[in-house]
């Protein structure tokens, strides 16, 4: 029996074929025949007979077209709901339709009934992406992922090489890594952006700091580690210098952080693999090639930053690989096939992670958590965006008056 199903056309084609062997075949010899057509078309053996017995064997149109199972209120609705998640995909927003339109409900966005409730739980990731294409997305398209800077480092035999494992089962390794926000051509202290993703959550932190100096790296360390409620184990970075120098690693250790300091391989951007994926999407997807260099520049994004850190982490659904194998393929070309489980928040994942947050901090979470309207903090988050661009823009402008 075939591993693949057929298609309507595909059926009627193999009928088709089956039916000239049919008339010329005697009884037993039709009765093998209708077990092989049953096995192949998966369809019942009667009605398997009654089409080897029609003299013609031609799809026809239907009298009617299907009616929609799913009208305009669950259209506004997972539209509304992909507008407050900032338009991720279907199998991202699926899982948490229904947990984020009760969200939104209770913040007076929309209003839900029984019925309304109960095609929401049975809508499949396939109607949700076909509602989406019918709804339309904002014309914002990211931008490409930035290519990695040139690694260089004098204290690199200090720091252990290594890579966070895809399936670390213990939250509190993180990835971290630096975007700047520079121009060429320009000196002078530059905004940067410190991002750190834990491997195992999905939780995230940005920070915004003027140049990268030890000085401005270091009070953005401990500002993660008040404002992170995962306990740090592990802080993985690449080459880069704004890490891996000597007042860098001195400072970590038992006394200081209680974290390892590790590093992946010069010239293997793919060992920071999380955060730099990261970098494209929570990053150079607000920001582009904007230029910033002022503390008011930095200010601003620092407050988008923590803003942004509520709704990614409480409220953007996140999938995780699960396994990966290796699959060998026509010609002998070999791929790996990943399969991901049920997306999920951060602060879902955190919640259930082991070992478990202390009660206080959970509770404090989940209280965040309800008490946050999403609709209203992205679009605060967007606000916050366009003071920033325009004061940036102004800025750049004035400065080519200036010095031009």
């Amino acid at each position: 029996m075939t591993t693949e199903e057929m298609n309507t056309d595909e059926r009627f084609k193999y009928l088709r074929i089956m039916q000239e062997r049919y008339r010329q075949a005697d009884r037993q010899a039709k009765s093998r025949l209708l077990d092989e057509a049953c096995a192949m078309t998966g369809l019942h053996r009667k009605h398997v007979i009654a089409r080897m017995n029609s003299p013609t064997l031609q799809r026809r149109k239907r009298n009617r077209e299907r009616s929609r199972a799913y009208g305009a209120d669950v259209e506004h609705v997972v539209g509304l709901v992909a507008d407050a998640l900032d338009w991720i995909g279907a199998e991202r927003l699926q899982p948490g339709l229904v947990t984020t339109a009760q969200h939104l409900a209770r913040f007076g966005h929309l209003t839900l009934s029984d019925e309304l409730l109960s095609k929401l739980q049975d809508v499949s990731i396939s109607t949700v992406r076909r509602i989406l294409r019918r709804v339309g997305r904002p014309v914002n398209a990211p931008p490409q992922v930035r290519r990695g800077r040139r690694p260089d480092s004098v204290v690199q035999a200090q720091v252990l090489v290594g890579v966070i494992p895809w399936d670390e089962a213990e939250p509190g390794h993180f990835e971290a890594d630096l975007v700047l926000h520079g121009t060429a051509g320009l000196k002078g202290p530059y905004v940067c952006s410190l991002q750190l993703v834990d491997v195992l959550t999905g939780w995230s932190e940005r920070f915004a700091i003027l140049g990268h100096e030890f000085d401005e790296m270091w009070q953005a360390i401990q500002a993660f580690k008040e404002r992170c409620p995962i306990r740090a184990r592990e802080i993985h970075t690449d080459n880069g210098s704004e890490f891996i120098n000597r007042a860098f690693v001195s400072q970590f250790g038992p006394e200081t952080l209680n974290t390892q300091l590790t590093r992946g391989r010069v010239g293997s951007k793919n060992d920071n693999r999380f955060v730099e994926q990261k970098n494209s999407s929570l990053i150079r997807a607000y920001l582009g090639n904007l230029y910033l260099y002022t503390a008011k520049h930095r200010d601003l994004l620092d407050q988008l930053y923590e803003d942004m850190g509520l709704y990614y982490n409480l409220f953007q659904p996140v999938v995780r690989q699960t396994s990966r194998r290796v699959e060998t393929g026509d010609h002998g070309l070999i791929r790996i096939v990943r399969t991901q489980d049920r997306a999920a928040t951060p602060l879902e994942r955190l919640l259930r992670a082991k070992p478990p947050l202390a009660r206080e901090v959970a509770e404090h979470l989940q209280s965040l958590h309800h008490d946050t309207d999403p609709l209203e903090l992205k679009r605060r988050i967007h606000r916050q965006l366009d003071e920033l661009v325009q004061l940036a823009h102004r800025d750049a402008a004035l400065e080519a008056i200036c010095f031009g």
